[in-house]
């Protein structure tokens, strides 16, 4: 038996998703499985709930995803199912409010994370426009020509790979295919270098940091604490990558922020992953007005100095160090 061709449709404002699955759908002449039966129904209870459903419909599906859902558990999901394959990942995007919800600090709770875990809302609303195959704009109608210019900019810049649509009811535009190779998000192919959106405008603009240096701990607390919101460089809209912080040896930490957002966590110790030995910084920073090299001669007054750099790793871990204490999943070296 062939397996169901999915298309999920994802998007952080239920309304405009909702409408979006439901022409998708009827287009397609196929059942839709709405948000709620997914919000009910997380991890492996939501594997078995796609393949029930997929049992129902052996051609074609639309699968609607909660807001709060993790658009990379959803593709894994559905790539380890044998019932199913990901044919089209379309991310509705609400015009006028894109920037205020890219902007908001509200958080929702990971699902079945003991004790609780927290994402921002706003970084799973980023995280399903970088994985879409196709962006659909919706109430872009409303927009100055210029503002829409700077919005279809932004969220190529985010998704350089996507297929950028104004919603329009009577549109019955071809899909676009996905990818898990092609559609990467933006700041994964501004690392490797292959990140070349279709839209651009003057005021949006996309640039790469690295540095061999670790951070300085707490000369990096106040760049990203008073600066960063201030918006001395522009606005930063989004950055994540790797980093490394001086206190904290031979772990590589994940840089990830939006908007006002902004998280370091651990990712891996250096005998966990060889290729990310070498490693100091590597960061990409996505936003609008952005002085590159303002921001750039920021971070490197925030790594550490000839002097601090000589001293080794014996006199770093006296550094003072304002962030969060990392817990890993590996025992502390002696």
């Amino acid at each position: 038996m062939s397996s169901t061709q999915i298309t999920v449709v994802a998007g952080l404002r239920a309304s405009s998703r909702t409408a979006v699955a439901r022409r998708v759908a009827r287009r397609q002449r196929c059942s839709r499985l709405p948000a709620e039966a997914l919000s009910e129904s997380r991890d492996a209870a939501a594997v078995e709930t796609l393949r029930r459903a997929a049992g129902t419909a052996p051609e074609r599906m639309v699968v609607e995803l909660p807001a709060d859902a993790s658009i990379e558990a959803a593709i894994g999901m559905l790539d380890d199912a044998d019932e199913t394959t990901l044919a089209e990942l379309v991310c509705v995007v609400d015009a006028a409010s894109f920037f205020d919800d890219l902007l908001a600090d509200d958080y929702v709770t990971v699902a079945h994370s003991i004790p609780p875990l927290y994402v921002a809302s706003s970084l799973r609303m980023v995280q399903h426009i970088e994985h879409a195959s196709t962006v659909l704009v919706a109430g872009w109608e409303g927009l100055e020509t210029r503002d829409l210019s700077i919005l279809l900019a932004t969220l190529s810049h985010l998704a350089p790979a996507a297929r950028l649509r104004l919603d329009r009811t009577a549109d019955a535009a071809p899909p676009s295919p996905f990818s898990q190779t092609r559609n990467q998000p933006g700041w994964v192919q501004l690392l490797n270098s292959e990140h070349e959106p279709h839209m651009n405008d003057i005021r949006v603009s996309a640039f790469r940091y690295e540095q061999l240096r670790p951070f300085h701990p707490a000369r990096l607390w106040r760049l990203l604490e008073q600066q960063f919101p201030g918006g001395d460089f522009g606005a930063v809209l989004r950055s994540a990558g790797f980093c490394r912080l001086a206190t904290r040896p031979g772990v590589v930490g994940s840089w990830d922020q939006v908007g006002q957002m902004i998280s370091l966590d651990p990712l891996s110790r250096d005998s966990d992953d060889r290729e990310l030995l070498a490693l100091g910084q590597d960061l990409a920073f996505i936003g609008i007005d952005l002085d590159a090299a303002a921001l750039t001669a920021a971070l490197d007054r925030a790594v550490l100095s000839d002097a601090e750099f000589a001293g080794g790793t014996r006199e770093w871990a006296l550094l003072p160090d304002p962030f969060p204490r990392w817990v890993t999943s590996v025992r502390a070296e002696d």
